[in-house]
């Protein structure tokens, strides 16, 4: 009895077919943020890298101000000068509001911050092209106070 030949695409199909079973079993028992998070790791370009600078902003800055603490200066301006010589871009994102904030309302405190994050960027040496400011349009309500993050751009 001679066995019956199959055309070469059904062997093509039926790999497709077991990896994508095998994908939305993964999406299903894990974490979507986590499954997510290594997908676009694992079909990104480069792989993701940690932030430079992940901290809550009453920590870098003087209570109710947009002025940064000597320790934080120095720690910002150390992350500039290692990206200009590297000439890559960086993003500084400020999400969050300060309840704690006097002069400003938590928006303008948030965004003054932000800047000044940027200029201690620039004047460690980084090209103001190089440096972007993202504010996310939605406030999480539920978070208190604001956090800054300092990461490469792409």
């Amino acid at each position: 009895m001679k066995a019956r030949a199959h055309p070469r695409w059904v062997l093509s199909l039926a790999d497709i077919m077991m990896l994508l079973l095998g994908f939305f079993i993964l999406l299903q028992a894990g974490n979507a943020s986590d499954v997510a998070a290594g997908a676009r790791a694992a079909f990104a370009a480069e792989p993701e890298q940690r932030p430079l600078l992940d901290s809550e902003a009453a920590q870098l800055f003087e209570p109710g101000e947009a002025r940064l603490r000597t320790g934080a200066r120095e720690r910002i301006a150390g992350i500039g000068s290692a990206a200009a010589q590297t000439q890559r871009v960086v993003v500084i994102e400020s999400e969050g509001r300060d309840p704690g904030a006097r002069r400003f309302d938590g928006w303008e405190l948030s965004a003054a911050r932000a800047a000044a994050v940027a200029r201690a960027l620039e004047g460690a040496g980084m090209a103001e092209d190089n440096v972007l400011v993202v504010m996310p349009g939605a406030i999480n309500e539920e978070a208190r106070g604001q956090r800054l993050t300092v990461r490469y751009g792409r």
